[in-house]
């Protein structure tokens, strides 16, 4: 089966160039240096690629189907699935390897859509894979650091999630925080579009201190070079504003807190209009509080959420699920991280089916990613074979047998 391959167009560059606030450029000598030495002697510390395997008697989450498919059986050749059915109706390609997946449980590698790898450190790397996160959404950090990892990934020469990215935050010129893009004005936030549409970023963030024409025009020249705009909102900008302006999805619960019922249901009536998708970083907001030794489900903020999280849902808003790890010092890591998230969707109300999805090929549709996020065949060969059954208890997720990128068995044989 043939698979649709997403493609980024180059654009034009003005001549107004936008601020670089504290963006590094001296680990890229040490990103050539690390491709030149897989080059010469070989990806030594990589998982190898077995030409192909079949994983029998296993019990199948493909990401898609409303059911589990029990005593199934996927086979895998050259990094690709080949086929997904029946156990009896699988024939094992010649010399392949046969996994028995009994009493085991295969979901889609997962996404992390909420992830900044510089504030943490190239560690978060093999972290999320170890932890089956075999795809993140880049939400903002040093592109030279970023697209060297993104690199070597790819290539095979490091361990680490697939991932697609947007480079530094677009923010205002008083902006002081790392990372950041600055710009102040309408022709600005246009030059910053192509500036990074030329780097190969495949969407682009804001950050809230940002005047809102600005943002209205970094929107409006995004939809020429092909590429989507995510964020915070703009001082002044309420939720829906922000759907109308054109943000594709929305970080973070702040927005809503403080709406009433009323006011919530214009909310999910104006996303569901625009297709914007609701991206609330949950456990970012119950971490701290577990890390007290404090129960979330008493505190009336995580309350609240839950209850507008859970609305939207059966509304039929898309939701992102996403750690949003940071800081090494934040109670929320990579990989564990995204098992909170998970953990915190389920106790707000959503099916623990509803968040794997969420967690696998929605996050890849919004991604406009077609390769991965599913057990389907012609898709890359990313999933994550468990011990437990996570339809019966979401944490299940955390007790891993093997974790399998592109065909390679990361963790486990």
């Amino acid at each position: 089966m043939s698979c649709a391959v997403t493609t980024l167009q180059s654009g034009p560059e003005d001549g107004v160039i936008p601020q670089m606030s504290k963006i590094s450029t001296y680990r890229q000598p040490a990103v050539l240096g690390a491709l030149l030495f897989a080059v010469l002697v070989g990806v030594a510390d990589a998982p190898a690629q077995e030409d192909s395997f079949v994983i029998r008697g296993v019990t199948l989450i493909d990401g898609v189907s409303d059911r589990p498919m029990e005593n199934a059986a996927v086979s895998v050749t050259d990094g690709r699935i080949v086929t997904v059915g029946r156990d009896s109706d699988v024939s094992a390609p010649e010399g392949a390897r046969v996994v028995d997946g009994t009493g085991k449980f295969l979901i889609p590698g997962l996404w992390d859509t909420h992830a900044h790898l510089s504030y943490f450190g190239e560690d978060a790397l093999e972290m999320l894979v170890n932890a089956g996160v075999t795809s993140i959404r880049e939400l903002g950090g040093d592109p030279d650091e970023i697209e060297g990892w993104k690199r070597e990934i790819e290539s095979g020469a490091r361990v680490g999630p697939a991932m697609v990215w947007c480079g530094p935050f677009l923010e205002g010129p008083e902006a002081e925080d790392e990372y950041r893009l600055k710009v102040s004005t309408k022709a600005e936030g246009r030059a910053a579009v192509h500036t990074l549409h030329a780097r190969g970023v495949d969407f682009l963030k804001i950050q809230p201190r940002i005047a809102r024409d600005v943002v209205e025009a970094v929107i409006d020249e995004a939809r020429t070079v092909g590429l989507t705009v995510v964020g915070h909102l703009p001082q002044g900008v309420n939720a829906i504003d922000g759907s109308n302006m054109g943000l594709r999805s929305i970080e973070h619960m702040s927005p809503y807190m403080r709406l009433d019922e009323d006011e919530m249901g214009s909310v999910i009536e104006t996303y569901l209009a625009n297709g914007t998708w609701l991206s609330p970083a949950l456990f970012s907001m119950v971490a701290p509080i577990e890390a007290r030794g404090d129960d979330p489900g008493q505190d009336e903020r995580v309350q609240r959420a839950n209850a507008i999280i859970r609305r939207a849902h059966e509304a039929g808003i898309p939701i992102l699920v996403g750690a949003n790890f940071a800081y090494r010092d934040w109670p929320q890591k990579p990989g564990s991280g995204l098992y909170g998230e998970m953990r915190a969707l389920v106790e707000a109300g959503l099916p623990a089916m509803d968040v794997i999805k969420l967690s696998t090929s929605r996050a890849a549709e919004f991604s406009r990613v077609t390769d991965r996020g599913s057990i389907r065949p012609g898709l890359s060969a990313d999933m994550v074979l468990l011990d437990g059954d996570p339809l019966a208890e979401i944490s299940n997720t955390e007790r891993i047998s093997a974790v399998i990128q592109r065909g390679r068995f990361v963790t486990g044989r």
